[in-house]
């Protein structure tokens, strides 16, 4: 059973509608009168007093008063929505893979947005390949570029604009304006759960972010120090403190240079 299907079965059992946490932690949370249950991204389910219980024995307890909804539940149970991560079979082999697909709703976008994404994107297209140890770039050189010479108002604008310029030439990102995602894809063959966890986080910030700024500049820079200047860059995203360590030494692993010097000549 997957965990979104213990999730779901255990908001049915209990009457109450699950909350998605989203970054940094991905877990759930299902609250009653008398327990707060946490399901994490394992599918691991613990009490508010850090016991880890089992689906099983939630479902032959007596139900618990439920808690007093955000939302009157009429209907079908619904669940916030979480980004959907997985690996991709490479030519139908299910024992090796060519790319991991992150999918998120594109609710809460609009036309600046997610134009900031791109722009988010590509600034640091060349440090993000590095550490995910791809040659397949998430768009090409020019894109951002063409793009941002594009006046671009509504969704409807993004949407036409996007499929002009051609969406091809973004092999990285899908929009589905009719599902209503955004699917970020990394070409990396036989990614490790690591590698899968952290570019799950990793996107989940970029899609988070791109929402709140004001702007954001396709403009890519020339680096030095690659590893400290994707880990200032990762900092700024929000990937700060112990929860996202093993994100960061994943996506530093692979790049040169010092994490702790701006440049080569005060590591030395």
């Amino acid at each position: 059973m997957t965990r979104k299907e213990i999730v779901k079965r255990l908001g049915e059992h209990l009457g109450v509608t699950p909350k998605y946490l989203s970054v940094p932690s991905f877990n759930y949370q299902i609250t009653t009168s008398d327990e707060i249950y946490t399901i994490d991204r394992h599918g691991v389910i613990t009490t508010s007093d850090g016991q880890v219980v089992s689906m099983e024995e939630i479902l032959n307890a007596p139900p618990p008063s439920a808690a007093v909804a955000e939302e009157e539940i009429t209907g079908e149970m619904t669940m916030e929505a979480e980004p959907e991560a997985r690996a991709i079979a490479n030519n139908g082999d299910t024992q090796a893979f060519d790319s991991i697909e992150v999918k998120f709703p594109l609710e809460g976008h609009s036309a600046l947005s997610l134009r900031n994404l791109i722009n988010m994107i590509y600034s640091k297209q060349n440090l993000i390949m590095q550490a995910f140890k791809t040659e397949v770039p998430f768009m090409d050189d020019s894109f951002a570029e063409d793009l941002s010479k594009e006046k671009i108002s509504t969704l409807e604008d993004f949407k036409a604009t996007f499929e002009n310029l051609g969406a091809d030439r973004c092999p990285g990102l899908t929009f589905d304006f009719g599902e209503e995602t955004l699917t970020f894809k990394l070409g990396r063959i036989n990614p490790d759960q690591d590698i899968i966890n952290a570019f799950t986080e990793f996107t989940a910030l970029i899609n988070t972010l791109s929402k709140t700024l004001k702007r954001a500049s396709f403009k890519q820079t020339q680096e030095e120090n690659p590893k400290y200047a994707l880990r200032t860059w990762l900092i700024r995203l929000g990937m700060n403190g112990e929860k996202y360590k093993a994100t960061r030494k994943a996506m530093l692993a692979h790049l040169g240079g010092s994490a702790a010097f701006r440049t080569v000549r005060e590591h030395e």
